[in-house]
């Protein structure tokens, strides 16, 4: 072979060497390539990972407590407000219960009958806190029709006719009818301090008074027993 021949100016050697460097050259260009797309692949891959979806938690049920009504109190059956071995007194229109012992009377020696008004006197008892005691301790009830505007008013005007202030004046109830508990001090006979427990009752248009009087020492003594036998009080339907 001519190594002197000459091809575009060039010789075999010439040629030879150009081949050289190009194939260095397309070598290094495959290398440079290769490096560059790992990179913008190695990243692509990164912003992939990065943007991958992050996974939200799924939301807890917070269930509302149902709102329930306080139940109405049960009734308190009447057998069981009537204590054992007291002694029933019953008419055509009312009932009541008291301490055993206690008598009918026509005295009536009480702070006063009802709040004024015409009260009528249906029923009065007498007993004593012991068998020896000289003081007298008396339960009457009377009633007479409501007048005024309502109740509360009824009350008031009688307080005031009567010039009187009790000692204490409670709403409340007697067998579910409207009521006001009274307490009166006084004086009776030779100087002796007594006390009243004074229930009005209002049953429709009809105003009840139970009254207890004793002399203080004993209405003290009994105060728990003239509240039971208040309560037991029943108008007849």
């Amino acid at each position: 072979m001519n190594l002197d021949r000459k091809y575009f100016g060039m010789t075999v050697m010439q040629l030879g060497i150009l081949a050289g460097l190009a194939v260095i050259v397309f070598l290094l260009f495959c290398i440079v390539g290769w490096l560059v797309l790992g990179k913008v692949r190695g990243k692509a891959l990164s912003q992939i990972s990065a943007a991958a979806p992050t996974v939200q938690p799924t939301p807890t049920i917070i269930l509302t407590p149902t709102l329930t009504g306080t139940p109405a109190p049960t009734p308190i059956p009447y057998a069981s407000l009537v204590p054992t071995g007291w002694a029933q007194y019953r008419t055509a229109l009312y009932e009541i219960w008291m301490l055993p012992g206690y008598k009918a009377t026509k005295t009536i020696d009480v702070l006063m009958t009802g709040l004024g008004g015409n009260p009528v006197l249906d029923l009065s008892l007498k007993g004593a806190y012991t068998s020896k005691s000289t003081n007298k301790i008396y339960l009457t009830i009377s009633y007479e029709p409501m007048t005024g505007d309502n109740f509360d008013t009824f009350i008031a005007s009688r307080l005031t006719s009567l010039g009187v202030n009790p000692n204490e004046r409670i709403k409340s109830t007697i067998n579910a009818d409207p009521a006001v508990r009274l307490v009166f001090s006084g004086r009776k006979g030779n100087n002796t301090d007594v006390n009243e427990l004074t229930y009005v009752v209002l049953d429709g248009t009809t105003v009840w008074y139970l009254q207890y009087t004793a002399e203080i020492t004993d209405f003290y003594n009994l105060l728990a027993d003239f509240e039971t036998s208040a309560k037991t009080f029943r108008v007849v339907k």
